[in-house]
Order: C-alpha cells, then structure tokens, then sequence
C-alpha cells in the first residue's frame, strides 16, 4: 500500500515533507535507513522469531546513528501493519520496547513553530472546496495538510454540512486524504457540539480515520438524541471496534479514561508529530483552539479526558485517580519550567492558573489521593507521588498507617524525594491526628534523621553491555555512597536517562549494541532533560592507555577511565575521575535543603506525646544542624531549633544554649524560646557559664532576643543567686548616671552589690 492510502501513514508523509530543510530531499539510502525499514517489514511478520531478528536488527539500525530523516523516511513508506507493530513493540513493556521509542524519538520533529495567516488558511479552504480545478483543489488541500493540519477543521465543518453535495464532497477529501489523523482532536470537539448535521457527518468522518482517540466520543454519540447521529456513530463504532477490539466491551467514561492513561504517558499511539502549535479544543458556539506549552500540552490533554470521563461516571474512582496524578504533574512541571520563562506570557499564564492545584487535588480525598500514590508508586511516577504526598496531610481523618499504606510504600522508595516526602506527610499527618499504629516506629523514626541530616547524594547512570564490568562500577559507586542506576543498552539508557530527574553523570561504555556512543552522547546533549549531565567513557585499561582511542572522545565527554578486568573494584582512581566529572554542585542540592527544611517544619508541629515513636533519638541529629554548614535560606537550622523545642529533650539545652551565645538575631530568638520550652517540660537547672550566656542575652540590643532570654530563664530553675542576679543586672534606670565631675556618662549599669538607690539617677539634662 502506499503512502498515501492509509491514514498514519499519510501523516508521517506530511511530517517528512516539513522536515525537510532548504528544499534538499531525505535522504533514502544509507546503512542505518535500510537496517531500520527491514526491521519495521520483520516486526510485520508477527511470529516470534522475525520479532526478535526484528528487535535485533532495530538495534543495529540505532548502532548506525540513525538520523530523524532516516527516521521519517522510513516510517512515511512504512504500510500501517508494520508502523502498528512498532507501537505495539513500545507498549509491550517487553524486550525491545525501549529501542521502539527511542526510533519514535529520533522521528519526532524538532523544528520551530511556524506563523499562520488566518486570511491565508480561509482562502485554501475555500479553494479546496469549491474550485471546479482538479489541480487547485489539490494543490491547495496539500498545502493545507502540510501547513495548517487541525487548524483547517473548523473552516471546513461548514463544508461537511453543506446542502451542495461537490463541496462537502471535497471537504471530506480534504480532510481525509490531505489532513487525516491531526483532523482527530477538533473533530472529537465537534462531534459532541455541532449541529446534527455536521454531528452525523463527523461521526462518518472519525470511522473512516480509524483513529484510537476517537473510541470514547464516537461510542458516546450511538446513545445521541438525533436518530442520523446514531446510526452514523453506530457505523463509526463498529468500523474502529474492527480496528481496535479490546474496546468492543468497553464503555464511554472508560475509553476516556484509558485515553487519558495514554496522554498522560506521553504514547506515541496518541501524539501528534508536528511542527505546528500545540493547542487544546472546545466548543463556543464554534470550534475555538487555546495554545498549550509544550510542556504541559500531553498533560492538558489528559486532565480533558479524565473530566470527560468523570462527567459521565461521576463516581469513577479510577478517573478521580487519575485527574489527581496528572493535576499534581502539570503543577510540578509548571513550578519547575516557569522561573526560566520569564516573558513568555503563555508559560506565565498556566502556571497562574495552576495556581489553585494543591486545594483541586487535596478536594479529591484521601481515598483517591491514597489511590493516586500507590500508582505512582507502582508506576515509578516520582513526581506525581512527591506532590500527593505534601497534599495529603490536609485531607488526613485517621486511616491507619499499616504497612501497605501507599504513604508508608513510599518510606522506601528508590527516589530519596519521594522518601523525603513521605517522612514529612507522616509528620504532619500525626500533626493533625495523633496516629494510633505504624508498622516500623524505628525506622521511620531513622528516615526522619536521614532526611534532615544527609548531604545531597550524586546521582549517576551507568550504561554497559558488560555485565562484570558493570557490576563492578555500581558496586564501586554505591560505597562511595551515591545513588547509582543501571542500563545494558544505549536505547534502554537512553529511555532511563531522560526519566530520571537531576542525573549529575552518565557512565557508559562504547561497546552498546544498539546505539554508537557518541550517537548517545548527542542525544543526551540535546535534550533539556539529560543535557546538563556530562558522559564519563569507561572501557579496558588498554583501551584507556591508547591514545588514538581516548582521542574519539575528546570534546564530547568529561573523561575517560580503564576498568581493569579481574576481581576487584576500580578503586580511587576511578572515583577520582568520576568526582572530576562532575559540572559544579549537585543540580539537586537547593531542592534537598528545602525538602529538608519542609521535615523540620513538620516535626516542629507533630504531635512528640506520641509514644509511638522514639523521638529522642533525633536529638543528636538536630543539634547537629545548629553548626553545621547549612543557608540560611531555607530556614533548616531555625527550622531545627524549632523542631528541638517540640522534641522537648532536655540533651538538647546544652547546644542551643551554646548557640544562643554566639548567634544573633531572630536565629538567636528561637534558640532562647527553645530552651523555655525545653526548661517548661523538664526541670532544668543552669550552671553558671549557661545562666551567664542568658544573662547576657538579656541586655542584648534586640528586644526579641531579650524577651526570649528572660522566659529561658523564667522557665528553668534558678539559684536563689541566680535570680538575684538577673534581677539587680536588669534593674529599672531612668536615664544614665552621671560620671564624676559632670563627665560623660559611663553607660554600665549597677552590677551586683549596688546598695539602695545607687544607679537610678534621674537625668536632669
């Protein structure tokens, strides 16, 4: 079949004309675009042994650096057969899945955003439909295919639901044969919104398209009040069930829902490979578009879905589930791409209208929220789970924490955020309600520790074929106490690569079967997910000792290191070369110092009568924090203090005691409360150099720092001296004494032993 005869196939045929640069054509030989198009003819076959020399020879075409135009090209020629095997080989979750999209990947476009001109795009339309040219009415539906795709949906709608049979014909072919699969997400709008009229040839319109993402709205319309609109739906329904029959028992609310699950994966099945804006559609007495950033486009995609499916089952806690995952996703997302998008309105907006997000989600419920995470969880969706997990102490009514509660999952997650994150739900949770079971009180008692008093570990990904050698490296970085992750292939690295966030260091060897190294290193490069993570080259110690070899490398990676093979780790030269690698501090380390002062500030505010929990034992920890070298900004080390005031230890008095002395300030403040606190839940007595730091305090230029002084030392028990003390130090004056002879004033007050009256003169000046 050719191009042009099946409806995917025509719109990478229209992808591949945009790719094309400067008018030159696409290249259509080479090793990498013959390995990757008898690959795609083997996966067609289906059986199983052509599906493994498939995947094998799809490796090799990725190992012969294949270009996006290879890419395209031979996807445009593909027949649909073999274009769906490729996705089905990228769902599978089976060998070979991640070499399928990382093919999908180098295919999509990377080309700007062009500019459209509305009164351009009405004269094509036009065109297409209404001139009696065969070759105007083609070659203005071509240029609308290639230029405007989705955009020329609304214009012809008044076409499809024209009385003059030529031009509704024309319109029809236009969108079939010229527009096709990117016509989908305007015409799903359409079809729940138009006239009957243009409702029923809708319908018509999405069943000869076949495309997956019009199931849920085309079953919707077998039930419509118009009997046209039915039949037409029920014809539409039937043709894409032939197509797609897992979805024969499936009911609307569901295939929305199951949508929604595809966008919000990011599958290619559902996206749309264009260069064209990104936009979002819904229905004002017309068909208007919203553009979306690219970041959040998928997303958008898939909070529409999940509303669509909640307004026909409104009690669908799946869905509930789901709209909660992908809110918590676009607000993460949007809170880390707007503060580098300053001047770009469209980004700005968003994220002021994600503005409400934590109130949206934390409206769901802790039922739903608790369902969310543990999908999360199941489904390695690190950020969704961190943002669930700050939400759901607000909505805490007294579940029991056993052990296969999602939030107690979370305590031992991969990802020391979602750990983080955890400990600080916990925290609050037992905040709002005193919990009455937790299935490990030491351990987690040990992540709250962790948490507070860690530095930020190295992330690094270490990609080898060479499961010795590799082992070998994991184990060597893991004793140096950094977070290592592991790939035996460059596609299955370079699919991890870009999941994992704030990777400090890619380790990989040349010898990848599917992917040359420097192919790999490019891809990184250009991606904003990966690109800030330098390549360390690791092969055999001979290979390191060559200089021509070490040479390919220079200018591409942050060094080259030789693993000797045998027994043994690689040792410190190895870690020296990996520490030398690394570009500045760890990406992650301000975030790290927020998480850990968002955990103190739980822990200020849990509820320590809790027997539960051993909470002494974070004393040390955080008196550890009052000297350590940490910013200011976030507050850890005041968060610490106010944390060890709640702890109510009394082995706490000593340092803050020792830190009051030689801070100032509103840190100085809290030290001096926290020893109140401390001095009202124990019976603490001062020896003379701690009375001695508070007295002090006392006459200190700040009234803050000396309010708190004097309640640290109204709350611990004094010496009757050491009350008589504080009281002639801090005795009433009016004015300063006049020094002798009508000198200066000398500034001292009365110290101890002043007899009656003497240091209260009255200031006559």
């Amino acid at each position: 079949m050719a191009a042009g005869g099946n409806p995917l196939a025509r719109i990478v045929s229209v992808i591949l004309v945009m790719a094309l640069v400067g008018g030159t054509a696409v290249a259509q030989g080479g090793t990498a675009a013959e390995k990757l198009d008898e690959g795609l003819k083997l996966l067609r076959a289906g059986d199983r042994e052509s599906v493994q020399r498939a995947i094998g020879v799809l490796r090799e075409a990725l190992a012969a650096d294949l270009s996006s135009e290879d890419a395209l090209a031979a996807l445009a020629q593909a027949e649909y057969a073999g274009w769906q095997a490729l996705l089905n080989l990228m769902a599978s979750g089976a060998e070979g899945a991640n070499v399928a999209v990382a093919i999908l990947d180098i295919a999509t476009p990377r080309l700007p955003e062009k500019a459209f001109s509305d009164e351009e795009l009405r004269g094509l339309v036009k065109t297409a439909c209404e001139s009696e040219s065969y070759s105007e009415r083609f070659d203005a539906g071509v240029t609308l295919g290639r230029v405007y795709g989705e955009f020329a949906v609304p214009y012809l709608l008044a076409y499809l639901g024209s009385s003059n049979t030529d031009q509704m014909t024309n319109a029809h072919i236009t969108l079939m044969t010229r527009i096709g699969r990117s016509a989908v997400p305007p015409l799903n709008v359409a079809l729940r919104n138009g006239s009957p009229t243009v409702r029923r040839m809708v319908a018509n319109e999405l069943g000869q398209i076949g495309d997956e993402r019009s199931l849920a709205v085309v079953a919707e319309a077998t039930q419509d009040e118009d009997q046209d609109v039915r039949n037409a739906a029920i014809k539409a329904h039937e043709s894409l069930v032939g197509k797609f029959p897992w979805a024969a028992d499936m009911g609307p609310a569901d295939l929305h829902l199951r949508l929604a699950q595809l966008y919000y994966q990011g599958n290619y099945r559902v996206m749309a490979f264009t260069d064209r804006p990104l936009v979002t559609w819904s229905w004002s007495d017309r068909l208007i578009f919203t553009p979306a950033p690219k970041h959040l486009y998928v997303l958008k995609m898939a909070e529409s879905e999940c509303y669509d499916a909640l307004r026909l089952d409104p009690g669908n806690h799946e869905a509930r589930s789901m709209l909660a995952r992908v809110l918590a996703t676009e607000k993460t997302a949007s809170d880390a791409v707007a503060p580098q998008s300053e001047g770009d309105e469209l980004t700005m907006a968003y994220a002021a209208g994600l503005g409400n997000a934590e109130g949206t989600v934390a409206a769901l419920g802790w039922t739903t929220l608790s369902d969310a995470l543990a999908a999360s969880l199941d489904q390695n969706d690190k950020s969704a789970a961190t943002f669930l997990l700050r939400v759901m102490p607000a909505v805490y009514g007294g579940t029991d924490f056993t052990s296969d509660n999602p939030v107690v999952r979370a305590t031992t997650d991969t990802s020391a955020g979602v750990r983080i994150a955890a400990a600080e739900a916990i925290l609050r949770c037992n905040g709002v309600r005193r919990l009455t079971a937790y299935p490990d009180p030491d351990g987690f008692i040990g992540l709250v520790a962790q948490s507070v008093g860690e530095i930020v570990p190295r992330q690094i990904l270490v990609i080898d074929a060479r499961d010795e050698r590799r082992n070998k490296v994991l184990a060597e970085l893991n004793g140096a106490k950094f977070i290592a992750y592991d790939a035996r292939s460059g596609s299955d690295g370079y699919i991890l690569a870009r999941r994992l966030s704030g990777l400090d260091l890619v380790i990989a060897s040349p010898d990848l079967s599917d992917m040359d190294i420097l192919a790999l290193q490019r891809r990184l490069a250009e991606d904003d997910r990966t690109k800030n993570a330098p390549l360390l080259v690791i092969g055999t110690a001979d290979q390191a000792a060559n200089s021509q070899w070490v040479a390919m490398f220079e200018g591409k990676a942050a060094g080259v290191a030789g693993i000797l093979d045998g027994p043994g780790l690689p040792g410190e030269e190895f870690l020296g070369k990996v520490r030398s690698a690394f570009q500045g501090d760890s990406p992650g380390a301000a975030d790290r110092y927020a998480r850990s002062a968002a955990v103190l500030s739980a822990l200020a505010k849990t509820d320590t009568g809790n027997a539960l929990f051993h909470w002494q034992a974070l004393t040390e920890t955080l008196t550890a924090l009052l000297t350590a070298d940490v910013p200011d900004e976030p507050p850890v080390r005041l968060n610490a203090i106010h944390a060890l005031a709640n702890l109510g230890d009394p082995n706490g008095t000593g340092p803050l005691l020792g830190f009051f002395g030689a801070a100032s300030g509103a840190s100085k403040a809290a030290a001096g409360m926290a020893v109140a606190a401390l001095g009202r839940k124990n019976p603490i007595v001062l020896d003379d150099a701690a009375f001695q730091v508070l007295l002090a305090g006392t006459r200190d230029g700040d009234a803050t720092v000396r309010a708190a002084a004097f309640d640290a030392l109204g709350a611990c028990q004094l010496t009757p001296d050491q009350a008589l003390s504080c009281a002639v130090a801090n005795r009433p004056t009016v004015g300063a004494p006049e020094a002798a002879g009508g000198g200066e004033a000398s500034g001292e007050g009365c110290g101890e032993g002043c007899g009656e009256g003497e240091g209260a003169t009255l200031s006559t000046r």
